[in-house]
Formats: structure tokens, C-alpha cells, sequence
């Protein structure tokens, strides 16, 4: 669907196999439109938009057409005008056999889990098509838009693929027929008349097969195809955060809990977005848990060659980088012969990203002193922990459980605890001095995305860890039944945020006009009024209602240490004796 808002409109579409293009043409005002049809040039005929919907049928010999509309009648505030593409034959099979691959995944995983289970590959290739055909499924059906900086990396990744250069000049061109609808001011740079795009290439280079086979008779849907390779990265990403976390839990209701945090908000709604913090997000957590929880021998040998990715993806992840190189080192200290290897390699690659910056800016970075804003860090801070729309412990409270075990790592063992908070910081923290407070038009919590995996694992850890303290504490029943409600609560408020977002994507980017989406959602279904609960960054007197949440925040960071003084006494008496 996309929403016309201008008397003249274009764009390239696909028909695949199909005989003709097939469009419908939504009309919610009583006004008549009087509108025109060119393909390449060519006029193909005239059509009156009435009330309600009109269908259109184009014959065309090619699988792509770039096609031009033109509205008589200018476009008023109050007309809503929407453009429907009828979906393709090809969409439509691989819409079904993911619905196909989706029960089958999930009566094999039921019916034969013990067997499953034995084989890693089985279950990771099990847990893989069940992720990837609920994320298709999912976002196939979303009305959330081709938005923010997507077209900006997807032109300079048409560039990659089709010209093997950096300069976007003919991308550039409105009248390319690649893209739908584009819109492509402000994101380049231009060096002695080239332009190049402000965006780093390594997302691009990553989406770059969605443009594959253009030349052909049936063209793939660029969109659509980049979107289906993020989607088959996150899918395997969350196919193995799934093996690391089941393996150790002991009870179905725990795996409810877990699963719901590390399944939330707001990192789902990133499931198919073409954003650098995606693969950030995933290199980060396999890089941090390879080395931390000395996983993955081989992989932990090669990480100075992923970290070079870092910077390239977007200079804000080199800190992110550097820290993990650090400890890398610190790791492979007694290894000469790695050592020597890895820090050489990744100093190699931060010379290349060096004289990538200065060859395309002119200096070491793209930004300068005014690209960076610091007033109101505070306050600015506070909307990203807790605003109800877009603070990242509002959309999903499970994740305050990472406090738990936070707080108990750092009493446990203070230098340990500091590698992953350090990352945590570093991969967040540079998005609060940006200009553009939400950073443009995107899904909310944008600048979480990139260490949300950490905080979802050190959730699974807390809430883990709770349990067992429950359990091996023997806690009387109004104890039990404290900490039942607590993890209940939260998990509710979690699932709402999730259930809402599913419902209501478009009103969870960042330029929307709602205020507490979730509350207001629910109070339409339900006469449930949540509103006295959350605090928002933009609606003055609710700041009363961040007592709440601190209050809360500092329980989990209380109960952090009482556990680990529980398990530190259990483990004195145990020396002992």
C-alpha cells in the first residue's frame, strides 16, 4: 500500500510471470479524480478514482514497468488517496510455502523434540525455519513503510552490484526504474561533482544480491529481496540465541518468560528493517558471547577479521570494536603467533576505514561539532529508558531482569562485569548526542538495537537465576506467589507491547503523532486504562510517574545482591565443611 500525497506520483513495479499489472486504487473522500497511466513514456489510457475502490489493469510484454501517474485534480488536506499493487503469482506461492514450512517445522520440533534435540544442526535448522517463516509471514502483512534511511542503502547497494563503484550519480536519477517511489535528497555527498552516499557500504554490499538478474526477464523486487536477506540473518541469529537459552531451562512456564523477552519489543520490530544496527546487533552478541563465555573456538580465533565489518556498517560501532579488541587481546595474550595475527589484521583494516573517511568526507569522520547536540542528556537519557512509546524498559520490562544479574556479576566479580557493560554503553550511549533525537524515521528504539541481544541475554540470565533462587531457597508460599505476580506482571506488559506493534506497526515509527500507543490501544479493546503507569518523554506532568520506574529498576538491582549473598553464604558453608 502506499498513500498518495502528491497530484503526480511514480514509480518501477513488478508483475512477474503474471499478464498484467493489477492495481486498486482506494478512495476515502466523496471527491471524483480524473487520472492518467504512462508506461515509459507512453500513455496507456484515463481512469475516474470515485468513492471507495477503483481496479486498474495495465497489459505489459516486460515483468517491470515504471510507471507514471497523474491526477487532474490536485491532492486536498483532507483526501486520503492509498495505491494497492495486487500481489504477484511468485509472492503469492512463497507466501504458502511459508505458511507450508511453518506448521511442518513446528509438528516436526513437537512431535519428535527428544530426537531433535540430540542432533544441533536438526535443531538449529528447525528453530531457523520456524523464526524466518513467523518473520516473513509477519512483515509480507505489515503496512510498516519503506522508510528512513532503507532507500539510501539500498541505492548505494544498487550502485555496488551494478556499476562496481561507490558513486551514486545515475542512482540518483527519478526516472531509473529499480525502486519504488524514491526519494534520495540529503544523503549524498558531492566531491569534485561525483556524489557518494553519507552511509557506509557494508549493508549495502550485504543487501547487494536484491539486485541480481535486473537484466532478466523476470526481474526479483529489489525491496522486497533486501528485506527477505535481513530477515534470513535475523532468523538464524534468533535460531541460536534459542539453542544457548533452552538448553537451560528447567520448566515450560520459564520458557514462556524467556522466550517473550528475547522475542519483544522493541527488537522484533526490526525483523525484516534494513538497518546497520541488525547486523551489528548480531556480530556484537556472537563476537561478545565467543569470548566471554569461551564459545566457538574456531570463530573466537578469527574475531579481529569481524570487527573490521564494525566501522563499516557505521563509524558510532568503532568504539564497540576497539573494546572487543581489547579484550580479544587480553584473551590471546599467551598466543604470540594469534595475537600477532589478529591485532595486525584489524589495524590493516582500521588504516583502510581510514582513508575510506577521507576519501569520501574529506576527513576522519563524517560528522562535525554540529551533528552532535548535548542538551538535555538527561532528560533525553530518561525518554530512552522509560518513555512509553519508544524507552526501551517501557516497550518491554522483562528486560529489567538483566539487573539481577548485573548486579550480582559486578558483587561477584566487579572486573568481569565491566567488559559487558562497557559494550553495552559504547553501543548505545552514541546515539543520545545525535541532532535527530529519534533518529529520523525509523521503528522505535533504533538506538537499543545494537546491544539488545547483551541485555536479552542477561535478562535470560536473571530471570533464570531467579528461579533457581526460589527454588533453592525454599521460599514460603506468599513468596512464591510475590514472585509469580512480579514476573507475571511484567511479562503482560511485555506481550501488550508486542500484541499492540503487531495490530499497529505504522503508529511505532518515530514520526508519529500517538501518545501512549499501547495504553490507548488497549483501553479500545478492552475499557483497561494503563496511562497511570508510564511515563512520557512528551506529555508534560508525567514525570511523577518515573518514580515508578526507578523504584522498580533499583528492586531488580537489590535483588541482585541478595542473591548472589545467598549463593556467596551457600558457597562459604560448603568450604567449610
Amino acid at each position: 500500500m502506499y498513500t498518495i500525497k502528491d497530484q503526480f506520483f511514480s514509480g518501477c513495479f513488478v508483475k512477474g510471470i503474471d499478464k498484467n499489472f493489477k492495481f486498486s486504487l482506494g478512495n476515502s473522500s466523496e471527491k471524483k479524480f480524473n487520472l492518467s497511466i504512462s508506461n515509459n513514456g507512453t500513455k496507456i489510457g484515463e481512469w475516474i478514482v470515485a468513492n471507495d475502490y477503483t481496479n486498474i489493469e495495465i497489459p505489459a510484454k516486460n515483468s517491470t514497468a515504471n510507471l507514471k501517474f497523474v491526477l487532474k485534480e490536485p491532492i486536498t488536506p483532507e483526501t486520503s488517496l492509498y495505491l494497492f499493487q495486487v500481489k504477484t503469482t511468485e509472492y503469492k506461492l512463497y507466501y504458502k510455502a511459508m505458511i507450508v514450512s511453518l506448521i511442518l517445522s513446528l509438528l516436526i520440533l513437537i512431535l519428535n523434540y527428544g530426537k531433535v534435540r540430540q542432533k544441533s544442526f536438526l535443531l538449529f535448522v528447525s528453530f531457523f525455519l520456524i523464526c524466518y517463516s513467523l518473520f516473513y509471514i509477519s512483515f509480507a502483512n505489515s503496512s510498516v513503510p519503506f522508510i528512513g534511511d532503507e532507500p539510501h542503502y539500498m541505492i548505494l547497494s544498487e550502485s555496488l552490484i551494478e556499476d562496481f563503484d561507490l558513486e551514486i550519480n545515475n542512482q540518483s536519477q527519478t526516472d531509473k526504474p529499480s525502486l519504488l517511489f524514491r526519494d534520495f535528497r540529503d544523503h549524498g555527498i558531492s566531491k569534485n561533482g561525483i556524489e557518494y552516499s553519507i552511509h557506509y557500504p557494508f549493508l549495502a554490499l550485504f543487501i547487494s544480491p536484491a539486485f541480481a538478474n535486473q537484466q532478466g526477464i523476470i526481474k526479483p523486487v529489489p525491496v522486497l529481496t533486501a528485506k527477505v536477506l535481513i530477515t534470513i540473518a535475523f532468523s538464524a541469529f534468533f535460531a541460536l540465541i534459542l539453542m544457548i537459552v533452552l538448553s537451560e531451562i528447567r520448566s515450560k512456564f520459564e520458557s514462556l518468560i524467556i522466550v517473550s523477552a528475547i522475542f519483544g519489543m522493541p527488537y522484533i520490530a526490526y525483523s525484516s528493517q534494513i538497518f546497520p544496527e541488525v547486523l551489528i546487533s548480531i556480530l556484537l552478541f556472537v563476537s561478545f558471547y565467543s569470548l566471554y563465555e569461551n564459545k566457538f573456538g574456531r570463530f573466537k580465533t578469527y574475531i579481529p577479521i569481524v570487527l573490521i565489518i564494525f566501522p563499516f556498517l557505521h563509524i558510532k560501532f568503532l568504539g564497540v570494536s576497539v573494546i572487543l579488541i581489547l579484550y580479544w587481546v587480553y584473551i590471546f595474550r599467551n598466543e604470540k603467533t594469534k595475537l600477532i595475527f589478529g591485532t595486525t589484521v584489524y589495524a590493516l583494516g582500521l588504516i583502510v576505514f581510514i582513508f575510506y573517511n577521507q576519501f569520501i568526507f574529506g576527513s576522519i569522520s563524517p560528522y562535525q561539532s554540529r551533528d552532535f547536540l548535548v542538551s538535555d542528556l538527561v532528560g533525553r537519557y530518561t525518554g530512552y529508558l522509560f518513555d512509553t512509546d519508544r524507552g526501551l524498559f517501557a516497550l518491554n520490562p522483562l528486560l529489567l531482569f538483566s539487573f539481577i544479574e548485573i548486579a550480582r556479576l559486578f558483587r561477584k566479580n566487579i572486573i568481569r562485569s565491566i567488559f559487558p557493560l562497557t559494550l553495552i554503553f559504547a553501543g548505545h550511549l552514541p546515539n543520545l548526542f545525535h541532532t535527530i533525537f529519534w533518529l529520523g524515521s525509523c521503528p522505535v528504539g533504533r538506538y537499543w538495537i545494537a546491544v539488545y541481544p547483551i541485555i536479552a541475554y542477561y535478562s535470560f540470565l536473571g530471570i533464570k537465576l531467579t528461579f533457581d533462587y526460589i527454588r533453592e531457597r525454599r521460599s514460603n508460599e506468599w513468596e512464591k506467589y510475590g514472585w509469580n505476580f512480579l514476573i507475571g506482571l511484567l511479562t503482560c506488559l511485555s506481550l501488550l507491547q508486542t500484541w499492540t506493534f503487531i495490530n499497529m506497526p505504522d503508529n511505532y515509527y518515530t514520526h508519529f503523532d500517538h501518545r501512549f500507543i499501547m495504553c490507548e490501544f488497549l483501553f479500545s479493546k478492552t475499557g483497561i486504562d494503563l496511562k497511570f503507569l508510564y511515563y512520557s518523554f512528551f506529555v508534560n506532568g508525567t514525570e511523577i510517574r518515573l518514580i515508578l520506574w526507578y523504584l522498580l529498576l533499583l528492586v531488580f538491582i537489590i535483588i541482585g545482591f541478595r542473591i548472589e549473598k545467598f549463593y556467596r553464604s551457600n558457597r562459604d558453608i560448603r568450604l567449610i565443611k
